[in-house]
């Protein structure tokens, strides 16, 4: 048996190995009671650990596994997972970053047989991290635009004798998603004795939505003063219906920059990654001259700094 055979063996056994992992992490979990209404109630910060024990428990302890299950990363990464309605948890998401960025590396690293090169697989996370706030955001913008007639629902509600819990319950019935999951977290927060108020504003920061946080001020107002609640609502859903045409205006006009800061942020790695793997030989000076190895750091500078610079002018707040 040749040397090169004995390496493609090595090779795909490890690959092969690596994947069947990967498939058992994001297929197998255990799914307890509390994570199954996780997707209906917001759990307290100080909530009863899931009895069932998770990779991280199995792997690390307890102890440890709460600390890290508690850590702010792993708090926000769960959350944005929720928001983009992805059916794996932070778990099985690091585990298949961790894994294709590994797999890159090694392609990278046999292809052109430097450490430098095999370095460029570190974009796998940053592209991850990317795609998940793409995803998050869309649903976070279609929850913003499904708000004005969601609130004019809760108004006629009002109107027709619904308590404001009890408008939101209405809402429940039509209302499509991500609108639909967000508010039936507040409405079976309320049930469950979180004051209405700190549950409306539970789904503003999920959502990151100040439209929204208006009505999590009018439900405490309501509470504390009463008043004629419907017409506020109203006045809120006209403001908010022209905030959106504000911001689909700006979206149309920096769409152009938002593309080009896409393109020219990722297209160079795109690139210089796949004529790594198709002709090594091409960027062999690259990465093992001293000469192309600065040349590649002032780029991948450059590609940095101009990604920001696009990003800091397309940045409009409304």
């Amino acid at each position: 048996m040749t040397a090169g055979s004995t390496q493609a063996i090595v090779v795909s056994v490890a690959g092969g190995s690596l994947i069947g992992v990967a498939v058992m992490m994001l297929t197998g979990r255990r799914v307890s009671v509390a994570k199954r209404i996780s997707g209906y109630v917001t759990p307290a910060a100080s909530a009863a650990t899931d009895p069932g024990r998770s990779l991280i428990e199995r792997a690390l302890g307890d102890k440890q596994a709460r600390q890290i299950a508690r850590s702010p990363f792993i708090t926000r990464l769960r959350t944005e997972l929720e928001v983009a309605d992805l059916s794996f948890g932070p778990e099985q998401g690091l585990a298949l970053v961790a894994l294709v960025t590994v797999l890159v590396g090694w392609l990278l690293l046999t292809s052109t047989n430097s450490l430098i090169a095999a370095v460029l697989a570190l974009f796998v996370p940053v592209l991850g991290n990317a795609l998940l706030k793409m995803l998050a955001g869309r649903q976070r913008r279609l929850f913003a635009e499904q708000l004005p007639d969601n609130l004019a629902v809760i108004a006629s509600a009002m109107r027709a004798g619904n308590t404001f819990v009890g408008a939101l319950r209405a809402v429940l019935d039509d209302a499509p998603e991500p609108s639909r999951r967000e508010l039936r977290r507040a409405v079976t927060d309320e049930q469950l004795g979180t004051p209405l108020a700190e549950a409306l504003n539970r789904v503003t920061e999920r959502m990151r939505s100040e439209d929204f946080q208006h009505i999590a001020i009018v439900a405490a107002l309501q509470r504390e003063t009463g008043g004629n609640t419907a017409e506020v609502i109203d006045l809120v859903a006209n403001t908010v219906r022209e905030r959106i045409e504000i911001r689909r205006m700006v979206r149309g006009l920096t769409a152009q920059g938002r593309l080009s800061g896409g393109v020219l942020s990722l297209m160079p790695v795109g690139l210089l990654i796949m004529v790594s793997l198709i002709n090594p030989t091409y960027v062999h000076p690259l990465f093992h001259t001293t000469t192309g190895v600065i040349g590649l750091g002032m780029g991948i500078g450059l590609v940095i700094m101009g990604g920001l610079v696009i990003r800091k002018i397309i940045d409009i707040k409304v």
